[in-house]
């Protein structure tokens, strides 16, 4: 899934992270190194996720299909800037922003871009306002913030996570495998999401700008208002810039570049995370208008934290009914509803699917009309043989032989250097 939880987990440093451009974030092995211990299998959360019960007090007519909730908000960052600049009223900024001042943690871990190479995502540690202002905005590319769970380890105090749900699973994983780190997250904040597309969906969106990637100094996806403009700010000064609309950006070209485990994923809205995040679209936007986060309060602990921060004037929020989350996010629970049917059809057809226990899967494919049963299951039989996926995958030992398997380019991805390093 690209998530990068791999990379810390291996006890000989036998993983490291390659971009591969049509296809995401993928761990690459050293074979000399790798002693098959299993580590990184044991916190990946491609291969399985599995729910605990769920706390009475949950909100019930959510359980099955959205995890447990114990508290629905809606509202906006109570500092004017970090509303504009984060993607749906800058509620996780705002959240993590109490955290540091008001908490004794040793940062923020989550995903932001470097001035040198300002298309790639790499994990920071904000340590300020100012860190986390200059990372806010989606990133609808491939991230691995998991790749830098070391970070929490070695930290004075606790720290927070932010991160997509794939992300905070691992992040579970890890704690799970390794008891240290669980003392040393002091809140882990999940965003929504549909699904991260590729870089080459990034790539498409540059094309259509007519933009190529060494002109671009600064490149948002979305923020900056409601949802915000894409734009690839040029080099050269005087301003110089292409935009987009999200619209555009999102529903014509990224959302075609997923990743196809993300379209197997059970878990869009971080049903794992203390607290999670994403946009109200139910509502109807204004032109001009501000943007607005839909909080979810997941754990004791993120409700403690989120009535802290409320009092203390960082996020102003008002209750909601339970109503507004499938009505703000349909496209998500549709393609849950989807799951049991493919995940059954690829067991039928002999093709390795992930594990997944707690989740409510086969209710809530119940709740498809017949003609979207039969959908699920032969849409996902056609890309089974359309795709190949049939055929055994060559196993990725090293760069060598992804080469060899006829990519034409890799971005080769060193989480501690600045440049992104390309291989033809």
């Amino acid at each position: 899934m690209g998530c990068g939880a791999c990379v810390p987990a291996c006890p000989k440093g036998a993983v490291r992270l390659v971009d591969l451009v049509d296809q995401g974030i993928r761990p690459v092995t050293d074979s000399q190194l790798c002693e098959q211990c299993g580590r990184c299998v044991e916190v990946c959360p491609g291969v399985e996720i599995s729910h605990g019960s769920f706390q009475e007090q949950t909100i019930p007519e959510l359980r099955k299909s959205w995890g447990p909730i114990l508290e629905m908000w809606e509202g906006y960052a109570g500092d004017p800037e970090i509303r504009f600049k984060g993607s749906s009223g800058g509620a996780a900024t705002a959240l993590a922003l109490f955290c540091l001042e008001n908490e004794d943690i040793s940062g923020v871990l989550h995903t932001g871009t470097r001035a040198a190479a300002p298309l790639r995502n790499v994990p920071v540690l904000s340590k300020s306002r100012e860190d986390l202002l200059a990372h806010t905005g989606s990133r609808y590319s491939p991230a691995a913030p998991c790749a830098k769970i070391d970070w929490i380890m070695g930290a004075r105090s606790p720290v927070v996570f932010i991160g997509k749900p794939c992300d905070v699973v691992a992040l579970r994983k890890s704690q799970a495998a390794c008891p240290a780190l669980e003392d040393k997250v002091c809140l882990a904040i999940s965003i929504f999401c549909a699904g991260t597309p590729t870089t080459e969906g990034t790539n498409k969106i540059l094309s259509a700008l007519d933009v190529a990637p060494e002109q671009v100094e600064e490149f948002r996806y979305r923020g900056c208002g409601w949802p915000g403009m894409t734009t690839a700010k040029l080099t050269g000064g005087n301003s110089r810039m292409r935009q987009m609309s999200y619209e555009q950006s999102w529903g014509d070209i990224l959302s075609k570049h997923g990743q196809t485990r993300c379209r197997l994923c059970p878990d869009s809205t971080g049903e794992f995370a203390d607290i999670s995040c994403g946009d109200p679209w139910y509502r109807q936007k204004e032109p001009g208008e501000q943007g607005w986060s839909l909080v979810l309060a997941r754990t004791e602990r993120g409700r403690e934290i989120m009535h802290a921060a409320i009092e203390a004037g960082y996020i102003k929020l008002e209750r909601v009914d339970s109503s507004v989350l499938p009505l703000s996010q349909e496209a998500l629970l549709k393609r849950r509803r989807h799951l049991w049917g493919r995940l059954l059809t690829m067991h039928v057809m002999r093709i390795p699917a992930p594990c997944y226990n707690g989740f409510s899967l086969f209710d809530d494919w119940l709740r498809l009309p017949f003609g979207q049963k039969l959908r699920s299951l032969g849409g996902t039989f056609k890309r089974i043989i359309t795709r190949g996926w049939r055929r055994p995958l060559k196993p990725a030992a090293g760069s060598e032989q992804l080469q060899d398997s006829g990519r034409s380019e890799q971005l080769v991805i060193d989480l501690d250097e600045s440049e992104v390093k390309c291989k033809p």
